[in-house]
């Protein structure tokens, strides 16, 4: 009699590990369309998504060089800005198509990364904090003071999107954030798995490691920083063609201090626990009429019970119960324990 056996390295993949990019894939396109139908009804529902998605790049940003590099920058308010003025400026004093506002806000940010992460390469933890705390607050007094470039506290005008003839509605703007934060959250979830994503969390654990192995640590937190500015200058630039002003109220250091939470709040793990904290701080402040002006404290209190009882994040919570299925199905597989 023949016994039939698996191979020990298949049973102990599940389908779901070995597909795991394209779930991955197909779970946040599904996501994304529900942002869209959410979005499909009311004008302001459309401005909700667009936050949102703000929101989601501007973790995102934050997430490779705070929760894979450790190096907390706390200058994207600024990048934001940036995005959203590039825009202003490019289609008001020059006449173009406020699309061209994002590559030039995407360089210029990347720009101003690179120089402060120079400059505070030597730095670490709160001093590195607290230094681009600084720049933050001083490109808000920037942006108050240069009225003749910025327009002062009133801002100035961001015009609509055209290419080719064409005009972009509010809604197209709200289809392509999503869009953008569906492409960008696989990239930085594929970046994660990477060579260089695996070098860039090795710098946070374990610097020393990454030193002799004849890589630059100040280099890699460097490129971090680039990167994540250059993916917050875009969320910046949808919030300033949606809204169609940039203004400096809207780029203030609150929004920094929510975003530090975010990736905290929907788990560490994957680039989507970002955007899960910037699904749930929108529906807490302005979403739950039930919860008023104390959205902002509510949301304090789910990041406190989520860092007590749950350190992985919301997204975390998942990991026992795959953990639970995988080893079910595992028992009924021929071969396996169960068999």
């Amino acid at each position: 009699m023949t016994t039939r056996t698996t191979p020990v390295a298949a049973r102990g993949t599940s389908p779901l590990a070995r597909h795991r990019w394209a779930v991955e894939a197909v779970a946040a396109a599904v996501f994304a369309l529900a942002l869209v139908a959410y979005g499909s009804g009311a004008s302001f529902r459309q401005d909700y998504v667009v936050l949102i998605c703000t929101y989601s790049l501007l973790a995102l940003g934050m997430y490779i060089p705070y929760i894979m590099s450790g190096s907390l920058s706390l200058a994207y308010n600024a990048y934001l800005g940036i995005g959203a003025y590039a825009c202003g400026l490019i289609s008001t004093r020059a006449g173009w198509s406020s699309l061209w506002g994002v590559p030039i806000g995407i360089v210029l940010s990347a720009a101003i990364a690179v120089v402060l992460g120079l400059a505070t390469r030597r730095l670490t933890g709160f001093y590195l904090a607290g230094v681009t705390l600084l720049f933050a607050v001083a490109f808000q007094v920037f942006l108050l003071d240069r009225v003749s470039l910025t327009g002062g506290p009133v801002g100035m005008p961001v015009r609509r999107p055209h290419a080719f003839g064409y005009t972009f509605t509010r809604y197209d703007i709200m289809i392509g954030a999503v869009v953008l934060v569906w492409i960008v959250g696989l990239l930085l979830s594929r970046l994660r798995q990477s060579p260089f994503g695996v070098v860039v969390r090795l710098r946070k654990d374990v610097p020393q490691v990454v030193e002799s192995s004849g890589i630059s640590s100040g280099t890699i937190g460097v490129v971090s920083l680039a990167v994540g500015a250059a993916i917050g200058s875009v969320g910046g630039s949808l919030f300033g063609m949606m809204g169609g002003v940039a203004q400096p109220e809207s780029f203030g250091l609150h929004i920094i201090f929510l975003a530090i939470f975010m990736p905290l709040l929907g788990g560490q793990r994957s680039p989507w626990g970002a955007v899960i904290g910037a699904v749930l701080v929108v529906v807490f402040t302005f979403e739950l009429h039930i919860l008023s002006d104390a959205g902002t404290l509510f949301f304090a209190i789910a990041i406190l019970l989520v860092l007590r009882f749950a350190p992985l994040g919301l997204l975390g919570l998942g990991t026992p119960l795959l953990r639970l299925l995988t080893r079910l199905r595992m028992g009924r597989t021929p071969g396996g324990e169960g068999s």
